[in-house]
């Protein structure tokens, strides 16, 4: 794995670029959720990027050495941590895409008394990261997020909203990998007699939107960059498992456009 050079930040003058990265809370067996222990010491970070190749988002070409200078900003960067529930998703994704960001009170201690953060920044995040636990294996860079399919009931014990649906998202019935994943977590807590037909995902104030959303950036070539700088196990997704970090993911592309 290759080394990432960075610095704790005492309040960076340079004009950063501003990335907020969530992770989830306690899931299951997992008292603190393995996504949360990979993020949440990035907290208040600023990553140096001096000597770093810029690549644009939407065509994967270098910048000129004068736009590269220009580019070479240090990176900001805010964690934040979800409770694997649809509620609190639907109640504090829309909150990350606003001008300014409103953010959730922290739950982990090591972050309520960070006086050195800086606020929200006033025009938004340049980039939202949301990072889930997988199955293991490879890493996931996920393509697209999904609107409908969310069947299994959060560690409350809650079910998605009902969207009004006739036909069913995968007529196949079959699993993907990532579903069955998320489906063998789930610990005593069961669907609700009469569920099998109810179409449950993003209801009320996301009917306008497609049932697949799609991320601006270039998947394949960010993979690609990573294996070349000496990240092997990562791949590109088109599923992440139609459970929390699909519906966290659906939501926050939706909210950003």
């Amino acid at each position: 794995m290759p080394q990432i050079p960075f610095i704790i930040s005492d309040g960076d003058p340079r004009d950063p670029l501003r990335v907020l990265i969530t992770g989830f809370g306690p899931f299951a067996s997992y008292t603190v959720n393995p996504s949360w222990l990979a993020v949440k010491k990035l907290n208040n970070v600023v990553l140096e990027t001096e000597g770093a190749v810029p690549v644009t988002v939407n065509q994967p070409e270098v910048l000129s050495d004068a736009a590269s200078k220009k580019s070479q900003r240090p990176i900001h960067i805010t964690t934040i941590e979800i409770p694997v529930t649809y509620s609190a998703v639907l109640s504090t994704v829309p909150g990350l895409h606003a001008r300014p960001p409103t953010l959730p009170t922290s739950t982990d201690l090591a972050l309520t008394d960070d006086s050195a953060a800086p606020l929200p920044p006033a025009d938004g995040y340049d980039l939202v990261l949301h990072v889930g636990a997988g199955a293991r294996g490879d890493l996931h860079v996920e393509k697209l997020g999904h609107k409908l399919g969310y069947n299994m009931p959060d560690v409350d014990g809650k079910l998605a909203p009902v969207v009004a649906q006739c036909r069913d998202v995968d007529d196949s019935g079959e699993e993907d990998p990532a579903e069955r994943f998320d489906h063998e977590r789930i610990v005593d807590v069961g669907k609700g007699e009469g569920e099998e037909h109810v179409m449950r995902g993003f209801a009320e104030g996301y009917e306008a939107y497609n049932e697949e959303l799609t991320t601006g950036i270039d998947v394949d070539e960010l993979v690609k960059s990573l294996k070349e700088s000496g990240v092997e196990h990562v791949q590109s997704s088109t599923n992440a498992g139609r459970y929390l970090c699909d519906f966290i993911y659906y939501g926050s592309l939706a909210e950003a456009q």
